[in-house]
This record gives C-alpha cells, structure tokens and sequence, in this order.
C-alpha cells in the first residue's frame, strides 16, 4: 500500500512539473539558448511575490498547458524579477534593474518578446480571459518570427466558421487568424484601473503600474513617463500626487480593465 501511494505521489509530482513552463533567471543564458536553438525570448518583467496582476498572470495563463506547449516550441523564457518579500542576491537586483530600464519597464507585469539579440518586437501585459487571448497576443507580436510548426498547428485548430461580414468594430479587432486582440492601450491621463489586496495592504492600478499606499510609481502617460506617489488608497478610489508635487488628486474607478 505505501508503494502504491508512494507512486501516486511521484505520478503526481511528475504531472505537475510537466505542465508547469520553465523559466530561466539569468539575461545572458537565455539570450545563448535563444541563439542556438533558434527561439525568441519571452521576458516576464514581474513582481512576484506582491503585484495582483503579476500574480494572475501567473495563475491564469503562465501554469495552463495551452500557454506551455506554445512556448515550449517557440520561446525561451525569461523571468525578470523585483520581488519584496523574496530574497534576491544584489547582484541579481541590479542587473534586473538595469535589463528593466533599458526596456523602459513602467510597470508589472510588463511581458516583452525579443529575438536573441535583445531586439524587442513588442509588448504586452496582463490580459483577461485566460491562457487563449494572451497566447493570441504574443503571436500578433511575434508574426512570421514563430516557427513554421506552430504557425501552421495554430492555423489547424481554428474552428472553421462563417465569417461575419466586416464592420467598424470587426476590422479594429481581428487578429491571428480572426481571434479577437487589443493593442495595449495608451493613455492620455492617469485612470484607476483596479483596486485589489485587503483594507491594510491595498494596491492600485493606475494604467500600467501597481502601486502600494504610501509607493511611488512611474507611469506611463502618451509618450512620457511620470512620477507617481499614492498616498491613500480607499474601496472605491485613490488619492496621488504627481512629479512631487505638493497638490493631492482623485482618482476614482471607471470600470473594469
């Protein structure tokens, strides 16, 4: 009896490490592998251990099989990491930041494709609805830099349907092979975007970037980058101030992602 338990144990150990992506941590190794293996890098910048969004991201997409096989066959992965409770060697925490900054990273999660030289083909963050909307994204990215097999799998397992005559709203979101994408969105002004944690240890989402009560946070706003303090963060709204500024803003929910 102890046997077989033991097995079903191993079984199941075995299983989930399967399905589960593997990441590497280190910039140059992966930039090696994605050479000699002929790959694009997948760059997760992330704060795992304390960002919401990170988080789901994690759970919804990065653990489900769907995401696992695409990658497995066209990327290397790379983890970039700026934890707060996890330990990490200095040296490790600052070539993070210094890889971050040459990316622009504003915000978590901020996931980026690059070839193996370092040559960023474009971005992407959190997006709902599971492992299929965010695999879709990564291919708009990627285009013709995806390995053949995939290209051509991926067009196999399209369901073949009647095709809607074209509308306004039809052509601004079709995407590989029909499959509804949104480009990230560009903001013009800071928007609350979500509220998430418990009463003591709220974070707020202000366009791209989670922030903590009493955090700053840069913010990206059109083309600029600016300085964001969240000096309270309530149910329903959020209290900043911006580029130290001494005035205090509102801002307050509009919906949902």
């Amino acid at each position: 009896m102890k046997t077989l338990i033991s097995l079903a144990v191993a079984t199941t150990i075995t299983l989930t490490s399967a399905s589960a992506a593997s990441w590497l941590t280190d910039i140059k190794a992966a930039q090696d592998q994605a050479r000699s293996q002929n790959k694009l890098i997948l760059v997760n910048f992330t704060g795992s251990d304390w960002c919401p969004w990170c988080i789901r991201l994690r759970n919804e997409v990065f653990s489900k099989p769907e995401f696992t096989s695409f990658a497995d066959e066209n990327f290397v992965l790379l983890e970039v990491d700026f934890p707060r409770q996890k330990p990490m060697p200095p040296e490790v925490k600052k070539a993070n930041g210094r890889f971050a900054d040459q990316y622009k990273v504003g915000g978590y999660p901020s996931v980026h494709v690059l070839d193996a030289e370092g040559q960023s083909l474009g971005q992407t963050g959190y997006l709902p609805g599971g492992p299929n909307p965010f695999v879709a994204k990564i291919r708009s990215i990627a285009g013709n830099r995806l390995q053949p097999k995939a290209v051509a799998e991926a067009a196999s397992q399209q369901p073949q349907q009647p095709r809607p005559k074209p509308t306004e709203q039809t052509l601004e979101t079709r995407g590989f092979n029909g499959a509804a994408t949104f480009p990230t969105r560009v903001y013009t002004d800071l928007e609350l975007k979500g509220i998430s944690g418990k009463v003591n240890a709220r974070f707020a989402l202000i366009n791209n970037q989670t922030i903590g009560a009493g955090e700053s946070g840069n913010v990206k706003v059109g083309d600029s980058i600016v300085k964001v303090k969240c000096l309270e963060i309530h149910a329903d709204y959020v209290v900043v101030s911006v580029d130290g500024a001494n005035d205090r803003r509102e801002l307050r929910m509009r919906g949902g992602l």
